[in-house]
Formats: C-alpha cells, sequence, structure tokens
C-alpha cells in the first residue's frame, strides 16, 4: 500500500479513572509515524478522581486536547469527541489500549483503498486470565466479522461523512460500537479488518469469576445487540456472525487454546505473563468459554430483547468487579438454572 499523509485524522479516547494505563496510551498515540499536524487526539474524561486528569494534562501541551465531561457515558464521550473534531477520519482506542507506531497510518491506507470500516486484531494483556481470551492469529484480511478479529472502539477507524450517513451513536450502556458496525454493515458500508494491525489490551482480570463474569456479559449483550439490530441470529457471509460451529468444536477439544498458547507464549513472556499450558487451557474452558457458552444461551432464549436490555459492563463506568455487576450478572445467570 502506498502512504496517504494527507487525511486529517482524530483519535478519541473515552474514559475516567484510568490513571494506571492512561499516560502510557497516550505516549504510544504521540508516537505515531504519522504527521501529528494531521493527527487529533482527543481525550474525554467522564469525571476521573484518581489522578487521570492532571495525567492527561500532562500531555496536552504536545497535542493531546482534554475535554472533561463529569458523569458522561462512554458512548457519551464518543459523541462529544466525533462532534469536538472536524477531521476526515475518526479512530477509536480505549485508555488501557497500547498501539503501534504504525497504527494510525495503517487505518489510514485501508480507508485510503475505499473501506468504510477498519478494524483488526486484540492481543489481551494484562494478566493470565486475559491472556487466555486470545484467538488463533489469522493469516490474511478479512471481509466479515471472525473470531479475534472486530470493529470494537479500541481499534476501529472510519470517515467521518460516515457517522451521520448511518445515523451516529446510540447510547447504549455497553457495546455501541458493535451496533454502530452492525447498523453500518446492512446499509452496505464497506468492511476490512486487519490481523497486521494488532493493539494491546491491557486488562488483568484478576481472577476466574472476573474473567467468567466478563465472558458471560460480552456475549450476552453480543446476542441482544444481532437480534435487536437483524431480528434473529445471524450467520453467513456479509453480516456479523455468531461462532461458528467448527470454531467451538476447535475450543472443546483444545484445539485452538494450544495453537494460541503456541502462538503467543514468547509475546506473553514479554508482557510479564507467565502460565504453564494446562493452567493456560483451564483458564480458557472455565472463565471464557463456559461464560461464552452461558451468555449466548441466555441471549437466545429470552422471548423479546431490544437494545435498552443491554447490561452494563462497567459498572456506571466504575470498575467490572463493583458487587452491584456482579449481582446483575448472577441473577441473569439464575433465572435459567445456572448457579
Amino acid at each position: 500500500m502506498s502512504n496517504d499523509f494527507t487525511q486529517t485524522v482524530a483519535v478519541i479516547v473515552s474514559h475516567v479513572n484510568s490513571v494506571r494505563t492512561i499516560d502510557r496510551c497516550l505516549q504510544h498515540l504521540l508516537n505515531q509515524d504519522y504527521p501529528l499536524n494531521l493527527l487529533n487526539i482527543i481525550v474525554v474524561d467522564g469525571g476521573s478522581t484518581d489522578g487521570s486528569i492532571e495525567a492527561v494534562r500532562q500531555t496536552e501541551r504536545r497535542g493531546v486536547r482534554q475535554i472533561l465531561s463529569p458523569g458522561c457515558s462512554e458512548a457519551e464521550g464518543h459523541i462529544i469527541g466525533i462532534r469536538a473534531t472536524e477531521s476526515e477520519v475518526i479512530m477509536f482506542t480505549n485508555s488501557d489500549i497500547y498501539v503501534p507506531k504504525d497504527w494510525v497510518r495503517k487505518h489510514v491506507e485501508w480507508q485510503a483503498k475505499g473501506y468504510d470500516l477498519v478494524g483488526g486484531r486484540v492481543f489481551w494483556g494484562g494478566d493470565k486470565f486475559a491472556f487466555a481470551w486470545n484467538m488463533p492469529m489469522q493469516n490474511a484480511p478479512k471481509f466479515i466479522q471472525q473470531e479475534g478479529l472486530g470493529l470494537g472502539f479500541s481499534n476501529c477507524s472510519f470517515k467521518s461523512e460516515l457517522f451521520s450517513r448511518v445515523g451516529g451513536l446510540k447510547n447504549l450502556r455497553s457495546q455501541h460500537d458493535t451496533e454502530f458496525a452492525f447498523r453500518a454493515v446492512t446499509m452496505g458500508s464497506r468492511m476490512i479488518l486487519d490481523p497486521e494491525i494488532e493493539v494491546y489490551h491491557d486488562h488483568p482480570f484478576k481472577s476466574y469469576k472476573l474473567s467468567f463474569m466478563r465472558s458471560f456479559g460480552y456475549t450476552l449483550n453480543h446476542v441482544i445487540v444481532m437480534r435487536s439490530s437483524y431480528g434473529r441470529i445471524v450467520s453467513g457471509s456479509g453480516s456479523p456472525a455468531m461462532v461458528p460451529v467448527s470454531t467451538l468444536l476447535k475450543e472443546w477439544f483444545l484445539l485452538n487454546g494450544i495453537k494460541v498458547y503456541r502462538e503467543l507464549y514468547f509475546k506473553g513472556l514479554k508482557s510479564g505473563i507467565r502460565v504453564g499450558l494446562p493452567e493456560f487451557l483451564f483458564i480458557r474452558m472455565v472463565s471464557r468459554e463456559l461464560g461464552l457458552l452461558i451468555g449466548a444461551f441466555v441471549g437466545a432464549i429470552r422471548p423479546r430483547v431490544t437494545l435498552l436490555s443491554i447490561s452494563d459492563l462497567h459498572g456506571n463506568r466504575k470498575t467490572f468487579s463493583s458487587d452491584r455487576n456482579y449481582s446483575q450478572m448472577s441473577n441473569q445467570i439464575r433465572l435459567v438454572g445456572f448457579d
């Protein structure tokens, strides 16, 4: 691909209380091989009380713009960021994501090829529980959603005109990025998911329980968004798909887990993650895959779903480990006999 250094780009980070990671996140964004005079980094803070605001202020002189909007949701923060820029390309990442030096450039190159939505891969780091969430590497760009690749706002871009053309973002409790991508695809937007556009997600789950509850909640919300968007759980070429049966079989016969471990073991070591294969497979099956299956089942058997049925995975922008979120998710599991 040829370089296209003419597009203005806005990178939007919507967060709250991210003092542990926000500075490192911004340093990676400021170290891009894309011209900084064409790059706008916008941080929307939803009311941090942990020192994040002061940490971001240290980077404002270098081109980071901080907008304070106490109480705003993550989705509202993204909307505020979009409205605050006139850049031609809109990009998103999270406050606990560290992007490579060529991240912006690779997204812009695909945009220049005529793709409306560009996504990539997330390497799950942070601890051994998050590490077990990684999927086998894809060997080429994909044009429909695949396990291990996606359009989540941790690693996503689109042209600014697409935002208004498809009706903007909805202020959902969670997964407003998924709903936006579904809506854009159903309206004919061209999508590309490039496995070479990989970001590091510094998101420790800390325990089997946290990993399981996040897996359950994420999958349940995904099914709800899918059913609300399409009226059914869809699969097939050209539309967002649930996990193929072949992938489930590979997971439950441990083939995917072994492949991931071999592919990413040394990358995990470089990130300070040490876990043996038996423990890795156990974490993967008990906390991630079991949560995924139960979440998909609960979402599929619900008689009626709307976007209002989506659960808040962030505890009103607090940590996911809050008692209220555990109670909320646990109650949904008990409703279908899983306790």
